[in-house]
């Protein structure tokens, strides 16, 4: 190009750029801001008279999403009517990828789960949608540093048909241990992948009239990490209530010791603090008016932001370290765990001894598939015969809740154990005998001996691997198992652990 024909260009481009400066395009800027505005939900568009439908919904989140750069929504599952359950993700200036999410700062906020308690469903879609809009400074910054995560309809099958239940007959809200409903595995799989910071839970209380208007709750459970659980109530009492005060509300804390505001390990509350995050009930009343209650889950969960965002580093520091806090908690056997109680009620079942895990068949650990992908358990192979699940780990406080059969609402009874050297084999049942021997389980001192022979001659032909040998003594043991139970020279619950495992170590020599 010849140094005339370039400044010839030049020229041309200066003139078209005043030009577009002195006439813009007015036309279509107005046409752009109108196709701007933000979305309404259908509870908005009909000011609160009849509930956002489950298709105006799904039509809402997808507007969003195209008017916003900072939205985007996914299906995480699939009621068993058939309806999909969402995962709406909002940062700034767009979310990250998943894997970022996951490996940086999130919070959840879960609507509805009940399905006839619609107001934290209204909640949650106002929010996502403000979020996606706003120009406010300081949550632009937070959104910049912590993808905010929506389940917005947590039970659609169950708020279609306005019932408390889902489809099934199952409220969902108890089945966080169990994992047994479609909808709570959507729930798991979003807690286990992202780890959220701060997990908003929002309800309500559809028989109450008001006195007061919103009741909140922190996870009260006792094996909750106590650093979580401490700045969890902080923000509760120290900075909710009186800030959800503040807009005219009146507040209170949820529920009664032994009832729905306990240490229940069964529902969301309680499990957001024993997966190492901070969670926060919410309950409106009822039987107010549709608006009201709306507003009232929106000024609290838009203090939970504020919150978020003034403690952004402490808040960071206390999730991030209590996994690997909870993992040596779980290492030492002198402190308790919990099977009842909360931290307002005196427990009555304790484990004063914590096992070192728990040694699970294989019957039992193909039953357990979801429990241990769903809480990303650590887990051992024991000679292909069993898992080891140690109590050394991050999710040490859903263990026992799951395998100790002293616990209320366990999955399977594994056989739990006190050392964790060489498990599986002779060897470490001899040491579960003198656990049961130091906690006075036999009536004689001659009877932990013949028990201990036993399992000797056991162990000598299971290290030369003489399988025919190692069953004749196996079947020895356990006729001498059966004699001191039938004979009261053994505590029930000694006799049951000790056979299980002699019934473990014939599974693993089976010929």
């Amino acid at each position: 190009m010849n140094h005339f024909t370039w400044k010839k260009r030049l020229s041309q481009l200066v003139i078209v750029m005043v030009m577009l400066t002195l006439f813009p395009l007015t036309g279509f800027a107005e046409e752009n801001d109108i196709n701007m505005d933000p979305p309404l939900t259908g509870f908005e568009q009909r000011d609160g008279e009849t509930w956002t439908t489950h298709e105006e919904e799904i039509e809402f989140l997808e507007e969003v999403a195209t008017l916003s750069d900072r939205v985007s929504y996914s299906q995480i599952g699939t009621t068993v009517e058939g309806r999909p359950l969402h995962l709406v993700r909002v940062g700034f200036p767009e979310p990250p990828s998943d894997e970022d999410i996951a490996n940086g700062n999130n919070m959840l906020v879960i609507g509805t789960q009940h399905g006839n308690e619609g107001a934290p469903r209204e909640m949650a879609l106002k929010l996502l949608r403000d979020l996606a809009f706003t120009d406010d400074e300081e949550r632009l910054e937070l959104l910049q540093d912590a993808t905010i995560l929506f389940i917005p309809t947590a039970n659609p099958d169950g708020r279609e048909a306005d019932t408390r239940s889902n489809a099934e007959g199952i409220d969902i809200n108890r089945e966080h241990l169990s994992l047994r409903t479609l909808e709570v595995q959507a729930i798991a799989s979003v807690l286990d992948e992202f780890n959220p910071d701060i997990t908003v839970d929002g309800h309500e209380r559809p028989r109450a009239s008001g006195n007061p208007d919103i009741e909140m709750l922190w996870p009260r459970n006792l094996n909750v990490d106590e650093q979580l659980r401490s700045l969890n109530q902080e923000m509760v009492e120290d900075h909710l209530l009186p800030e959800v005060e503040g807009y005219g509300f009146s507040t209170g804390l949820y529920g009664t010791p032994g009832g729905a505001g306990g240490g229940d390990e069964r529902i969301m509350r309680n499990m957001l603090g024993l997966r190492n995050g901070l969670g926060l009930l919410t309950e409106t009343a009822g039987l107010q008016e549709p608006n009201y209650r709306v507003d009232a889950q929106m000024r609290t969960v838009e203090g939970v932001l504020s919150f978020y965002y003034d403690r952004f580093e402490e808040i960071t520091s206390a999730v991030s370290e209590a996994p690997e806090r909870q993992a040596s908690l779980g290492n030492e056997q002198n402190q308790p765990f919990y099977l009842d109680g909360a931290d307002n009620w005196e427990p009555t079942n304790v484990i004063e001894k914590k096992p070192t895990g728990y040694l699970l068949t294989n019957v039992q650990v193909d039953a357990m598939e979801k429990h241990m992908n769903f809480f990303s358990l650590e887990k051992e192979n024991v000679y292909s015969a069993g898992e080891y699940v140690t109590m050394s780990q991050p999710k040490m406080g859903v263990i026992p809740f799951l395998f100790d059969k002293r616990a209320t609402y366990n999955e399977v009874e594994g056989i739990a154990l006190y050392n964790s050297q060489n498990v599986g084999t002779a060897t470490n049942m001899s040491l579960l005998v003198d656990h049961f021997a130091n906690e006075n389980a036999f009536t004689n001192t001659s009877d932990v001996r013949t028990l201990k022979m036993q399992l000797t001659a056991v162990d000598r032909f299971e290290k030369k691997e003489d399988t025919s040998k190692v069953n004749k003594h196996l079947n020895g043991l356990i006729d001498l198992l059966n004699y001191q139970s039938d004979n009261d020279l053994v505590s029930e619950d000694a006799a049951e652990d000790l056979m299980k495992y002699a019934l473990f170590l014939k599974e693993k020599w089976l010929d």
